[in-house]
């Protein structure tokens, strides 16, 4: 860049060049001033930013001493992310070099935004907090909170996995949740070019297939015993409504949460979930019988249209209850009636198509209910999913 005879570059910090322009003459309004460019963020132009000083009564020392000084303070606020052009600060910015600290940190407040934007619900801000608070300790018990984001391999992700998950007695599907989790993260900073590869790639799940406590199909003697308990506790009525509606019609517990009274028909006898609650994003179409009918007529009362089915304490609300409510609800029913850890809530759904499957109910009525895309997935899900743990004889009786 060519450079007028009085300019003088006097200070190199980073991508910034910084010149000193000495008038020839201080006559009038001439005053010297220092300058240097400025690479706007949003119209990715240099911009010339020019800083004057005073004229020092034309002592050269004087003048140059003055503009070292101005320098250090443009210096100090640079380095603080302060933007000349608007004087105010730029957001926090990351880039190749950034430590894994700094990465962490924007990325929670890209989730804080997208939460004000609604683009993410407060559930999900909430564990990617819980999941970069048990990173954060274990980078600093590891002195890695400093290393640059770029640096990370896998060693590092199953290191901290496997470390956490002995610390915090996780399950397999909470292993290969985390896992999950985390890949997003660094998946994010993929895009943003921070990082070439994401280390979590290489980092294998847990394999779940065979394990038995997670998808167990109920023994029909458990179902008794659990429906009975649900009909009897009052404090659960809304629980019962919600199980009834996951085993006759295997509706997902996310899916209940986003169900609302205007979704229903009970003269009619019919329950419509469109497209935006649906799993699949396809309306789903429900013919009620007279039992859950009436269940839900109990429990909806003359609460209005926009209520959410499922609220707080048993009875419907204006706002939405989050993702793991029946979760929640579920393992504190069974902790009430000291009910067994291998009695999962979703194995409800299993249990359900299991025992149709039993009855000689077809793959195609399995595959409608479940609203599945084709038979392929639903031979599948029958295959990894519809087991019990006991080998039955064979039912000929030719030997």
């Amino acid at each position: 860049m060519k450079q007028s005879k009085q300019s003088q570059l006097i200070h190199i910090w980073e991508d910034y060049e910084f010149y000193l322009s000495i008038p020839k003459s201080f006559t009038g309004s001439n005053k010297p001033y220092i300058y240097f460019y400025y690479l706007d963020p949003k119209t990715n132009k240099s911009a010339r930013i020019r800083k004057y000083i005073g004229k020092n009564d034309g002592n050269i020392k004087l003048i140059r001493d003055e503009a070292k000084k101005l320098i250090l303070e443009l210096v100090t606020l640079l380095n603080d992310n302060w933007n000349p052009l608007t004087n105010l600060q730029n957001a926090a910015v990351i880039n190749s070099t950034s430590s894994i600290e700094e990465c962490i940190s924007y990325w929670i407040n890209k989730r804080e935004e997208a939460l004000k934007n609604q683009s993410i619900a407060k559930k999900t801000l909430k564990n990617n907090k819980i999941l970069m608070m048990h990173f954060r300790s274990f980078l600093i018990n590891r002195s890695l909170i400093h290393v640059k984001a770029r640096n990370f391999i896998n060693i590092h992700i199953k290191e901290f996995l496997d470390t956490k998950a002995f610390e915090r007695n996780w399950g397999k599907v909470s292993y290969n949740t985390y896992l999950i989790d985390i890949g997003t993260f660094f998946n994010y900073l993929k895009d943003l070019k921070i990082i070439k590869d994401n280390p979590c790639d290489k980092v294998s799940k847990k394999n779940t297939r065979f394990d038995s406590t997670r998808f167990k199909v109920f023994e029909k003697e458990e179902l008794i015993k659990v429906s009975s308990l649900l009909s009897n506790d009052k404090r659960y009525f809304g629980l019962q409504v919600a199980t009834k509606l996951l085993f006759k019609y295997n509706i997902r517990p996310l899916e209940l949460t986003r169900l609302q009274i205007a979704d229903l028909n009970l003269d009619d006898k019919l329950m419509v979930l469109p497209p935006s609650k649906t799993k699949n994003g396809n309306e789903a179409r429900f013919k009620l019988d007279e039992e859950t009918t009436y269940l839900l007529k109990q429990l909806i009362g003359d609460f209005p249209k926009e209520s959410f089915v499922f609220g707080g304490r048993n009875k419907p609300s204006e706002l939405q209850v989050c993702s793991d409510y029946f979760g929640q609800n579920w393992r504190f029913f069974k902790n009430k009636h000291k009910l067994p850890n291998h009695l999962k809530l979703y194995a409800l759904k299993h249990t359900s198509n299991y025992y149709d499957i039993e009855s000689g109910a077809s793959y195609e009525e399995i595959r409608q209910r479940n609203r599945h895309a084709n038979l392929q997935v639903t031979t599948l899900y029958i295959k990894e999913r519809l087991f019990k743990n006991e080998i039955k004889p064979s039912k000929s009786e030719l030997f």
